[in-house]
């Protein structure tokens, strides 16, 4: 068994091979023209082992109207250690090595056989070795060929070669069957200069290395689901063949096109060298993919729209795709109905324009919903995408908007403060407006002093979207307060239903004056007097104050005589008691037997007018024409010296006349 030794060709080899037919036009003689082609057993390529031989035809055509005396064609390698003696050129007529020279007549044809021993001490440090063929004319044209001698064990090919396989048109899900063959063609050299196949122990591999969508299965052991046709050695001359299914699965584009596999092998005996490729192109199978059709729609969707800062636009990256497997055109349909009123869309395209293979087209389509939409309203919007080419194939998508609720609320009062007696209920009317745009409920809680008994109407609110609804704050102003006495702040606390959004209120009461005055006789008084003229009494009342706060009194006396007076008028009246003192002071002008009955009236400062009980003087007559003697007796002072002639003096009777006026 042989083996080579196979590592990567070199650059320079590489730019050597390049076409393997070509044809010279020389500029010095226009009429003299050589066409040369190769054929190897693969275009340029031709395949032998160590021992083995590598054949390849030249052609020469010379398409001129000058006759070529000589036509020679020439070996060479880059390697020194390939002799140009391995090279045998050989035609019908003779055989040689390294070099061959022929006549070509004009417009005739000739063909020279080259065969390439691999061997006789020649280098395999590469899988490739090139081999150039220098052409040379006697008239002057000069050209060169490049072949390829591939150094290996085997040779794989597709069944049908060297003509390509049947092609089979595919539409999806179709399979056709195909062989794959690698032919063992590693030779010994015998003594007798004869070579025989020999056994080769590579590991060989021909696996799917193309286009996706197509899958490859085959019912042979040796071959691997995912690594294709393994071969561990073979046998001298054998022959192995694969059948395999070809099967179209995915979405593959329409037309003609290759599945290739790909044929290399290690060396197990040298663990360490290169892997062996064999050149593309003779595993290759032909196929054409149908055209078919095909949409598919995306970006649609349910959206959530916030209005609480105003309108919302609601934007969908919308994607028509091709799923056929040709370019294509989509027609674009809309279905508004359920868009509402006041609601705008954007502008919406007809058509998707044209769209390539596995292509797409893209757009933006925009919803504006109003800052007035009511919580839980909706729209909703289809799109549905047909193709050009096939009216059948259609997709359908849903656009849909939900209008989120956001809450607030607003409060007024009818008066931040009032006033209220001692006793009274004092009553605030609230109004409470749902500015949210959807229903909502709102806990009302009341703080405030407890003496003052604040409470509300309601303990919650029910208020649809933009509405308004009304309660009442009621303050108990105690029994207790004095005039002016403040409940301090109440606060009212509103909050929705989303126990986020409240609102504070905050309101205070004032208790007020409470005017109440009593006038009363004073102590042991029934408001009656006797009076003579002339002579001065007076008459006293008391003044209580019943109310809740110091009173400032304004006096004044009704239907009294000119003679009767008030000792104040005004009075400041507090808790205490105060007297009023009215001093009857009657003249000459006082008629005698007469009762003069008055009152007076006490004015507090919010007007309230109090009426003393009536007040009655009575006037005294005196007797007239007659004299009164009056006499008085001092007593004696004892042990007091100088008062003796005065008291002497006042015991005397003094007699004093009086008229008596009427």
């Amino acid at each position: 068994m042989q083996s080579n030794r196979r590592q990567i060709l070199s650059f320079v080899a590489i730019l050597m091979m390049v076409a393997s037919a070509f044809a010279f036009t020389p500029s010095a003689r226009a009429e003299a023209s050589l066409d040369t082609s190769l054929e190897g057993f693969y275009n340029e390529y031709s395949f032998a082992s160590v021992n083995g031989t590598a054949e390849y035809d030249v052609t020469f055509t010379n398409n001129g109207d000058v006759d070529f005396d000589t036509v020679s064609i020439t070996a060479a390698f880059q390697d020194t250690s390939w002799k140009i003696e391995n090279v045998t050129f050989s035609t019908s007529e003779e055989s040689n090595n390294g070099t061959l020279s022929l006549p070509l007549a004009a417009g005739g044809l000739a063909q020279v056989h080259v065969s390439v021993f691999v061997g006789y001490g020649a280098k395999i440090n590469f899988a490739q070795v090139p081999l150039t063929l220098d052409i040379n004319t006697d008239d002057g044209p000069e050209s060169s060929i490049v072949a390829i001698v591939c150094v290996t064990n085997w040779i794989a090919y597709e069944s049908n070669y060297p003509s390509l396989a049947e092609l089979n048109t595919y539409n999806k899900g179709d399979s056709y069957n195909y062989n794959l063959t690698v032919e063992n063609i590693a030779v010994t050299f015998n003594p007798d200069n004869t070579t025989s196949p020999i056994d080769i122990n590579d590991n060989i591999q021909l696996q799917y290395f193309s286009l996706s969508g197509w899958s490859v299965t085959c019912n042979n052991n040796s071959w691997h689901p995912f690594y294709g046709g393994q071969l561990e050695g073979m046998l001298a001359d054998e022959v192995k063949t694969w059948e395999i299914t070809v099967n179209l699965t995915g979405n593959v584009q329409a037309g003609e096109d290759i599945l290739n596999f790909e044929a290399s092998s290690t060396n197990p005996d040298d663990p360490f060298s290169m892997p062996y490729y064999q050149p593309y192109g003779l595993t290759v199978i032909p196929v054409n993919a149908a055209e078919w059709y095909g949409v598919g729609v995306s970006g649609a969707g349910m959206r959530n729209a916030d209005v609480s800062e105003g309108s919302a636009i609601q934007t969908w990256s919308v994607g028509v795709s091709n799923f056929g497997n040709t370019a294509d055109t989509f027609d674009l349909t809309w279905n508004l109905g359920n868009i509402p009123a006041g609601w705008t869309i954007s502008a919406i395209p007809t058509t998707s324009g044209a769209i390539g293979w596995q292509g797409s087209s893209n757009f933006d389509v925009s919803l504006t919903v109003p800052a007035d939409a009511l919580s839980g309203s909706s729209a909703s919007f289809l799109m549905t995408a047909t193709s050009s080419s096939s009216s059948i194939e259609t997709a359908t998508q849903t656009f849909e908007v939900v209008v989120d609720q956001h809450y607030g609320v607003s409060i007024e009062v009818d008066t931040e403060s009032k006033n209220g007696a001692p006793g009274s209920n004092v009553e605030f009317s609230f109004n409470l407006t749902n500015t949210g745009n959807g229903e909502d409920t709102f806990d009302i809680v009341v703080e405030g002093p407890s003496m003052w008994s604040p409470m509300s109407s309601v303990s919650s609110l029910m208020i649809d979207a933009v509405s308004s609804g009304q309660f009442l704050v009621s303050v108990m102003v105690p029994t207790t307060m004095t005039a002016n006495s403040n409940s301090g702040d109440i606060k009212i606390t509103v909050t929705s239903s989303d126990n986020e959004t409240t609102l504070n209120s905050t309101i205070s009461v004032v208790a007020s004056q409470v005017f109440d005055i009593n006038i009363a006789y004073g102590t042991g008084s029934d408001g009656t007097v006797t009076i003579s003229e002339d002579t001065s009494l007076q008459i006293k009342l008391n003044i209580t104050n019943n109310g809740n706060g110091i009173d400032t009194l304004s006096l004044k006396l009704v239907n009294a005589p000119n003679w009767a007076t008030l000792g104040a008028d005004t009075l400041i009246v507090g808790t205490i008691p105060v007297p009023l003192v009215i001093t009857l002071s009657p003249d000459t002008a006082a008629v005698s037997g007469r009762d003069y009955t008055f009152q007076v009236i006490a004015t507090s400062l919010d007007g309230t007018e109090w009426t003393s009980p009536d007040l009655t003087a009575d006037i005294e007559a005196k007797a007239t024409d007659s004299t009164d003697v009056v006499e008085e007796v001092l007593e004696e002072e004892d042990d007091s010296p100088g008062f003796g002639v005065l008291a002497s003096l006042l015991a005397f009777t003094f007699v004093v006349y009086g008229r008596r006026k009427d």
